[in-house]
């Protein structure tokens, strides 16, 4: 895999920025856990560590794995040459569980002012050009997240799935990730979310509690999250296609 930085470089050097890729999830609705599922022979986790292993501008990886898999992951690591993966940390009971150790033990080795990058380890096709525009947003900013503009149309819809209303779109976005925050600022995030017992499904969600201006920035079509047997399908025919450059 190929990464190439480009504004970032030539001004200055590299940013600060620690990547976390978040791949604890059961798999009990994908029916396995489809962080280890094959993608063009490869476990779908790999992708995103070697992107960030390969890229210039991060600094230091951190891993959050099932307990049971801390083991199995070790092997991954060795065989892929992820070396800049310096911590494995066992997954807690959710997303924002996993995420908030692996921010705790950045926020304890790096400087408030160090840059985070987590990312879903189910996201197998990040760009350089997106993470350097992330990354340069949150210098400025303190926070940005990719993100893309919706599209669709967008209904309110019942339990038993009768539309009940049309809701407007403009303005609307779709999360994705990496999303990017000043360390400090994420730190504090989870420290008042874990404080108030908030449960919540991003990172910007925590971040916005703060009254922190968290910036979109445009995502790419290709970054897409494996959900579903059909997406991993899918995304085997983008890399058969060459639809997507690795």
């Amino acid at each position: 895999m190929t990464v190439h930085a480009t504004g970032l470089l030539r001004h200055g050097g590299p940013a600060r920025c620690a990547g976390i890729v978040l791949a604890a999830g059961s798999g009990q609705r994908f029916g396995e856990k489809k962080q280890f599922s094959s993608l063009s022979g490869k476990p779908l986790v790999i992708y995103s560590l070697s992107f960030f292993q390969c890229s210039p501008l991060i600094d230091d990886i951190v891993c959050v794995v099932p307990k049971e898999d801390l083991e199995f992951m070790e092997t991954l690591l060795i065989k892929y040459n992820l070396s800049k993966v310096n911590k494995l940390l066992a997954g807690g009971s959710d997303r924002q569980a996993s995420a908030a150790a692996a921010v705790s033990y950045l926020a304890e080795k790096k400087p408030g002012d160090h840059l985070a990058a987590v990312h879903d380890g189910v996201r197998p096709f990040l760009s350089s050009r997106l993470l350097e525009s992330l990354i340069q947003e949150t210098e400025l900013s303190g926070a940005a997240v990719a993100a893309r503009r919706v599209t669709d149309s967008l209904k309110s819809v019942s339990e038993t799935r009768v539309i009940q209303k049309t809701l407007p779109r403009e303005g609307v976005w779709a999360m994705q990730t990496p999303q990017v925050f000043r360390l400090s600022i994420l730190s504090e995030a989870y420290r008042k979310g874990t404080a108030d017992h908030f449960s919540a499904t991003d990172e910007a969600m925590l971040v916005e509690r703060l009254g922190v201006p968290v910036v979109c920035v445009e995502g790419t079509a290709e970054n897409i999250k494996i959900t579903t047997t059909q997406d991993l399908k899918f995304a085997e025919f983008l890399l058969n296609e060459g639809a997507v450059c690795l």
